[in-house]
């Protein structure tokens, strides 16, 4: 591949992505308690979204989100991205997080 066409390629293609209100995570660990504040570490939901997710985090670390698990009512909390640690985010929740398990796959949108 030369040169040029590689430039051309990789403008035309981020010019096609268009900013998303919503993004699909994947819940990796959960720590509750069942009292009081929890978190969950997530990463992409799928391969396609690696970069788009990975790009998303560091552009919205600390910010206020809501998500939703299996179509229930939004939850409010705020993410943070793990400097160390390549597209993962943890999520901070100020209630009890019982029903959401490893595997699960959360709608993130920011507030």
């Amino acid at each position: 591949m030369k040169r040029r066409e590689f430039l051309v390629g990789s403008a035309v293609s981020s010019a096609l992505v268009k900013p998303q209100n919503t993004l699909d995570v994947e819940v990796m660990e959960v720590f509750s308690s069942s009292s009081g504040p929890s978190a969950l570490l997530v990463h992409h939901a799928d391969e396609a979204t690696r970069e788009t997710f990975a790009t998303w985090l560091r552009n919205n670390s600390g910010r206020q989100i809501g998500f939703q698990h299996r179509a229930k009512t939004p939850v409010v909390a705020r993410i943070f991205r793990v400097s160390l640690c390549f597209g993962r985010g943890l999520i901070l929740v100020n209630t009890p997080t019982a029903e959401i398990r490893p595997k699960d796959v959360l709608s993130v949108a920011l507030r």
